[in-house]
């Protein structure tokens, strides 16, 4: 399956919805999906694009100061070893930056886990998931097995950052957590993964990077404020 190469322009959140796989379930004030679609989507005006929380902590990082957003795209689905299984970015974003482009794949959270550790998911083990992580290793250069502890969903977000960086030839990739809301084990599963890739974890900022052959990859935990009222009508 070849990605998609016509983009049509936003023309507010209802696009964001119709995206989901249970609009109706998924779209909710304080929930991950809503308040992603009305931080960035409320930015739009501005010079940078990008939410305010994320465009501070961009510009305390040589890498990332000044960016601006070329382009994002909600729920964007992200190839790995197979087309049955892509990694579905809740955004996914292109940068400029000083040194040239930026792959951001965003993962958004308000209260939720990252999902499955490696261990839950390989309960059902299967040689197409073994195939899967043999992948995902590749992919992030790892010379060591991937631990079970670690939370899955983080591993192919990451994935998704640096494989769209090679697709679009960007020196740069981020996996980015915006955090509306913190769930009781987030964070902790977030340093896990990022000190497992050698990446000192840094709340409210950007750590790294980890040089790959082709990106530098950097990791980033974010925390937004729940949208008010005001910004939930500039993004409409």
């Amino acid at each position: 399956m070849r990605p998609a190469r016509i983009f049509v322009p936003s023309l507010g959140t209802a696009e964001w919805r119709a995206k989901l796989a249970d609009p109706s379930l998924h779209w909710r004030r304080k929930k991950s999906a809503w308040e992603l679609a009305v931080s960035w989507e409320s930015r739009r005006s501005e010079v940078s694009g990008i939410p305010l929380e994320i465009e501070k902590a961009f510009n305390v990082h040589p890498t990332f100061m000044g960016a601006q957003l070329l382009m994002a795209i909600p729920e964007h689905q992200v190839r790995l070893d197979d087309d049955r299984r892509p990694s579905q970015n809740d955004l996914w974003a292109m940068l400029l930056l000083q040194n040239g482009y930026g792959s951001v794949a965003i993962e958004a959270k308000a209260g939720e886990e990252f999902d499955r550790t490696i261990e839950e998911w390989l309960i059902k083990e299967s040689e197409g998931k073994i195939e899967r992580l043999r992948f995902l290793t590749d992919i992030l250069e790892l010379k060591n097995q991937l631990p079970g502890h670690l939370r899955y969903q983080l591993i192919h977000r990451t994935a998704s950052a640096i494989i769209e960086a090679i697709r679009w030839r960007a020196p740069t990739s981020l996996m980015l957590v915006q955090c509306f809301k913190e769930s009781s084990s987030s964070w902790s599963d977030y340093c896990n993964f990022a000190e497992f890739l050698g990446i000192a974890p840094t709340r409210g900022g950007i750590s790294g990077p980890r040089s790959l052959g082709k990106t530098n990859l950097f990791l980033g935990w974010v925390d937004s404020p729940m949208a008010d009222d005001s910004s939930a009508a500039k993004a409409i």
